[in-house]
C-alpha cells in the first residue's frame, strides 16, 4: 500500500515536472516568435524606405529630364572605312600577283569581293 502511494506521488511529480518543462518551452517559443516578428517588421520597414527613396530619386530625375529631345540628323561626314593591315614577312609585289578569276555563285551571278579581303 505504501509502495503504491509512493509510485502515485512519483508519477504526479514527474507529470508536474513534464508540464513545467513544456511551459518553459512554450514561453521560449513565444519569445522567439516575438523576436522574429520584430526582425521581419524592421526588414520590411527598411525595404519600404529603400523603395521610397528610389522612387523619389526617379521622380527627381524625370522632372529634370524635361521635354523629349528632338532626333538629330545623321552627320554629313561619312565614317572612315576600316582597313585591314597586312603586315606579312615577305612584301608581295603588285605585278607578281595575277588577277583572280571572277567569283561566280551557283546561279551564275558575279560576286564582287570587297577590297579589304583581296
Amino acid at each position: 500500500m505504501l509502495a503504491k502511494a509512493n509510485r502515485k506521488e512519483l508519477k504526479a511529480a514527474a507529470q508536474l515536472y513534464k508540464d513545467q518543462i513544456a511551459e518553459e518551452k512554450h514561453v521560449a517559443r513565444e519569445e522567439a516568435k516575438v523576436v522574429r516578428e520584430e526582425v521581419k517588421a524592421k526588414k520590411a520597414a527598411d525595404r519600404a524606405a529603400k523603395i521610397k527613396a528610389q522612387n523619389t530619386k526617379k521622380a527627381a530625375q524625370k522632372s529634370q529630364l524635361g521635354k523629349r529631345r528632338a532626333s538629330r540628323l545623321p552627320s554629313s561626314a561619312p565614317k572612315p572605312q576600316k582597313r585591314c593591315d597586312v603586315s606579312g614577312g615577305v612584301a608581295a609585289s603588285p605585278e607578281a600577283a595575277p588577277a583572280a578569276p571572277p567569283k561566280v555563285n551557283s546561279r551564275g551571278r558575279h560576286i564582287k569581293v570587297p577590297d579589304k579581303y583581296r
